[in-house]
């Protein structure tokens, strides 16, 4: 007959739990995603090993500060993590605001193949300032859907 007591395992598993949930919930509440939005792409032309094709972005700042001179890049997703560009310089992205650009960039067969397969996107890195003056560098959730091009 085995004990209703539960295991000393069973208690371990159950307190790295709860620790693992607390942790998640404040990182979460503290810095959780605060960019996110929408790609699309046009203009696409194969040149050898590369592909030109128009990125076209519609992020969604979800801070509760503006961020000022913002700068999205977009990085290549291999290990190498060769820069391929940025979009135009945003002065004030205000709180709770979108934004929308589009850029022409030159990127590998492999990383066009990636982002038309669902749920790869563009690999984008945000660079901003905080209301204090800091700089920060964040990333951006984000997933195809037809955009109005301009």
């Amino acid at each position: 007959m085995q004990s209703q007591r539960p295991s000393r395992a069973w208690a371990v598993c159950t307190l790295l739990t709860a620790l693992i949930l607390a942790t998640v919930a404040a990182t979460a509440n503290g810095s959780g995603r605060e960019f996110s939005g929408y790609f699309d792409m046009s203009g696409v032309q194969e040149q050898g090993d590369l592909v030109q094709v128009t990125l076209h972005l519609k992020l969604f700042n979800h801070s509760d500060a503006d961020a000022k001179s913002v700068i999205v890049t977009l990085v290549d997703s291999s290990p190498a993590m060769t820069l391929r560009g940025n979009f135009q310089p945003v002065k004030v992205w205000k709180s709770n605001q979108f934004i929308e650009m589009s850029q022409e960039f030159s990127v590998t067969q492999r990383e066009f193949r990636e982002w038309n397969a669902p749920p790869a996107q563009p690999n984008l890195v945000i660079l901003f300032q905080d209301s204090n003056g800091k700089t920060w560098q964040k990333g951006a959730q984000i997933s195809r859907r037809p955009l109005v091009h301009q």
